[in-house]
């Protein structure tokens, strides 16, 4: 009897573990503080005399579907919607669009999650065209540093595009699920790519 008494104390225990070990990555809260530090390049080339619909409509790429792209996804589109942007969410590079566009990649994603530290080295490649043209350049600084050429095709309408290379690096203490650490890491980075992209569009040409 005092066996079997025994027994079912240690299986609710292990009940009661899993369950509370399983809200980590399942549920959404954080009662930590976070040292997150970004260092950004940025490139700006323009042509003519650029008109920028900014704010205005603006589609938004993001490649990948893991979590972390999921998170910044949606991250950004909140940011640019505070910006007063109309965001159209894209899944796939078109050689043209009709309004000015946003490309974003994660090119590197190290790091550690642990329930009570948390901490990730994250490269992000945005790329930005006021036109919604020469989304070939995407491909392009994707495999390393291109040269812009930009090709007369008779028409007077001047084009700016700007290239980020953004590298953030968090560290995180205290209780934190993955769910609102990657929303943590997703919300600094969508800051800085917007704030960057207004200063670079605010600069003329």
């Amino acid at each position: 009897m005092a066996e079997n008494t025994a027994m079912k104390k240690i299986s609710l225990c292990v009940l009661i573990l899993a369950v509370v070990l399983s809200s980590f990555y399942v549920l959404d809260f954080k009662a930590a503080q976070s040292e997150t530090r970004t260092n950004s390049v940025i490139s700006a080339y323009s042509t003519g005399d650029p008109q920028i619909d900014f704010p205005g409509r603006i589609y938004l790429y993001v490649e990948s579907e893991d979590p972390v792209s999921k998170s910044l996804r949606e991250s950004l589109g909140a940011e640019l919607e505070k910006a007063g942007m109309e965001v159209l969410v894209t899944d796939a590079v078109e050689e043209k669009y009709d309004s000015q566009v946003l490309f974003v990649n994660i090119s590197k994603h190290g790091g550690i999650y642990t329930p009570v530290y948390a901490s990730s080295d994250l490269n992000i490649l945005f790329f930005y065209t006021s036109t919604g043209e020469d989304t070939k350049y995407f491909e392009q600084f994707k495999e390393g540093n291109v040269t812009v050429v930009f090709e007369n095709a008779g028409s007077q309408k001047g084009e700016k595009l700007i290239r980020g290379d953004m590298e953030l690096q968090d560290s995180t203490k205290g209780i934190v699920s993955l769910k609102a650490y990657r929303k943590h890491l997703a919300e600094e980075a969508a800051k800085k790519t917007v704030e960057q992209l207004q200063q670079q569009i605010s600069v003329f040409p």
